[in-house]
């Protein structure tokens, strides 16, 4: 078991002396709520996908007054090394404020920590790309830790990064809306999702995607912390997940494909979804008898689908960007037995359409949601049809998905 030395650790960052690292000027919009979240004392967690920004954006929170070390090398992973790197810290400044990398690698991490705070020895604010390892954390931390999940860069953040302006959007004032983003909604649908390649070429991101992001996740991090006994299997099985984003699925679909078990298949699944790179999305009253198993697969985001999926095709890419925008909270879909489908119902109901021309029978199956369940207003995401029509006494709503995308969602859940 490696343990790393004094002169190592406090080699391992600038922070750790005290000095300024370069990082970049760009603060993604969860700058504030992590600010916040170190003001309780409690000890904070943060997530999310690989790449996403979370190390960047805990080092621009902390400045150089903190300490940092990461355990995304296999070596020090362990619970000695967490110990020693806490003491050393310790021994240089007291009640010092430590970050810790990756830090859901090391077994009974949560154990240690929860030590040194009861202690009130040390502030600490963790990191991780493992939602499953965090769980067990705060079954452990109790009362003691503050979790927070930073999701792929939004398109209204990805703008912000190259520079644009837009205007905050909300249904009230919608048609307000002078300026479209369409040439640089292309782009985010292929390269938006991560910071560090929004100024790259399209080939370059997609390496980059497939490489720093996916393989590392698949070959790595899942096997540091499951029992993988086919990971060239995994990682066919994630490959197929992008190609059928946005359709319904079956566990034993899936199987014959890949060829491995059903059971195989739907643990390799649980792993893949706990590392950020898909969702499993239910209809709408999947407690019903014989709705159970139509359920909706997502990979997390459009440019993830765009580097993995066979064949890509806009739709499948639009209506992936559309689920990444919605998703959290009571997301569902809807789907009856007469296979009438309603792609996304949140605090209302949206179908994606992501082409030019609009028909009558386009937007069927919404109304008939609509008249069920006695809603007035759905939405309809299009590529070019921006207007308001009322249709058999319901209000469809037709918005282009630059624009849905930079919609301020939560205001309208919240209304």
């Amino acid at each position: 078991m490696a343990v790393p030395t004094k002169k190592e650790i406090m080699d391992f960052s600038p922070m750790n002396r005290g000095e300024s690292e370069e990082l970049p000027s760009y603060r993604r919009q969860a700058f504030s709520e992590v600010k916040k979240a170190l003001e309780t004392g409690l000890i904070v967690a943060v997530t999310g996908l690989r790449r996403v920004g979370k190390t960047t954006l805990i080092k621009q929170v902390l400045g150089k007054d903190a300490f940092y070390f990461s355990f995304d090398e296999k070596k020090y992973a362990n619970p000695e090394s967490l110990k020693r790197v806490v003491e050393v810290f310790l021994e240089e400044k007291e009640k010092p404020t430590i970050f810790l990398d990756e830090i859901f690698r090391v077994e009974d991490w949560a154990g240690i920590l929860k030590r040194y705070h009861d202690q009130k020895r040390a502030r600490f604010i963790v990191s991780g790309s493992s939602s499953l390892m965090i769980k067990k954390g705060v079954e452990s931390l109790s009362g003691r830790l503050f979790l927070l999940y930073l999701p792929p860069l939004q398109f209204n953040e990805y703008l912000d990064m190259l520079g644009k302006r837009y205007e905050k959007i909300t249904l009230q004032h919608l048609f307000k809306i002078k300026q479209r983003y369409e040439e640089d909604l292309e782009q985010f649908m292929i390269k938006g999702s991560f910071p560090e390649i929004t100024k790259m070429d399209e080939r370059n991101a997609v390496s980059y995607i497939r490489s720093s992001t996916v393989e590392k996740i698949v070959f790595d991090d899942i096997p540091s912390t499951f029992r993988i006994e086919h990971p060239s299997k995994l990682y066919d099985l994630l490959k197929l997940c992008a190609t059928n984003s946005s359709r319904l699925f079956t566990e034993v679909n899936l199987a014959e494909a890949v060829q491995l078990s059903r059971h195989a298949v739907s643990d390799y699944l649980l792993y893949l979804n706990k590392a950020y790179l898909i969702d499993v999305l239910y209809p709408l009253g999947s407690f019903q008898k014989g709705l159970k198993k139509q359920k909706k697969l997502f990979v997390k985001t459009a440019s993830i689908y765009n580097a993995l999926a066979e064949n890509p095709t806009i739709g499948q890419a639009a209506e992936t960007a559309v689920y990444d925008k919605l998703s959290g909270g009571k997301l569902t879909f809807y789907r009856d037995a007469q296979q009438r489908e309603v792609d996304f119902i949140d605090s209302f109901p949206v179908e994606v359409k992501y082409q030019s021309t609009i028909t009558r029978r386009d937007i069927n199956n919404l109304l008939y949601y609509l008249k069920r369940y006695k809603k007035s207003k759905g939405i309809v995401v299009t590529r070019d049809l921006f207007d308001e029509k009322r249709v058999d006494g319901k209000t469809i709503t037709y918005i282009p998905l630059d624009i849905f995308l930079l919609l301020d969602i939560q205001e309208e859940k919240n209304k």
